[in-house]
């Protein structure tokens, strides 16, 4: 067992002076940063919204700002929340929102429309989702509200020779959500995930 008497460390005023400066920098910059997240997320949605709005007058695909790369297709609406859904499923796009899969059907359109989120953001709720909840997406030709008919976890690997991606089975319009699972785990990237699929009712 240590029983020796620690050495104490003397600090000039002068090193305490710099050692106070680095310590109060490091911490302007980790709350700088943050807010600066914080301010371009939401500067973000508001030019994605501005984006969408432009493209239900003309009916053209407008980008949110000069360099995206995507645009918006759809608004989707589970309960209370609501998202505008990006073109191109991938991880930048899903920064700013759910994504459709380009290989799958626009909104509107005949066919599965398959859409993918983030489960600790945008796809969070899903989880609460149950049978017969209703969700609505606003499209280019109008609104169509969907009802949850099953919810399943399957492994990530299986999602490409799933049958969702087949559209021949799809009789009626349809509409799939896919985002990552457990919705709790901290893991990046899992192998399994939560997917819901629904059906459109009404006319």
């Amino acid at each position: 067992m240590f029983t020796g008497v620690l050495p104490q460390i003397r600090i000039n005023p002068k090193q305490r002076s710099y050692l106070f400066a680095i310590l109060g920098g490091v911490g302007l910059y980790q709350l700088t940063s943050g807010l600066w997240i914080f301010v371009k997320a939401h500067v973000a949605q508001y030019l994605i919204a501005s984006a969408w709005q432009a493209t239900l007058l003309d009916q053209q695909a407008h980008r949110p700002w000069s360099w995206a790369d995507t645009y918006p297709v759809a608004e989707l609406s589970i309960g209370a929340q609501h998202w505008y859904v990006l073109a191109g499923a991938n991880g930048r796009n899903l920064a700013f929102g759910p994504t459709h899969l380009s290989a799958s059907p626009l909104p509107g359109e005949p066919g599965n429309t398959v859409i993918v989120g983030h489960r600790d953001t945008q796809f969070n709720s899903l989880k609460t989702l149950k049978n017969k909840d209703t969700i609505k997406v606003a499209h280019l030709n109008g609104s169509t509200t969907y009802q949850v008919t099953d919810r399943q976890i399957i492994p990530a690997a299986l999602l490409g020779t799933s049958t969702l991606l087949n559209q021949e089975q799809f009789i009626q319009p349809s509409l799939t959500l896919i985002t990552c699972y457990p919705f709790d785990s901290i893991t990046p990237n899992p192998s399994l995930r939560f997917v819901v699929n629904a059906v459109k009712i009404g006319d």
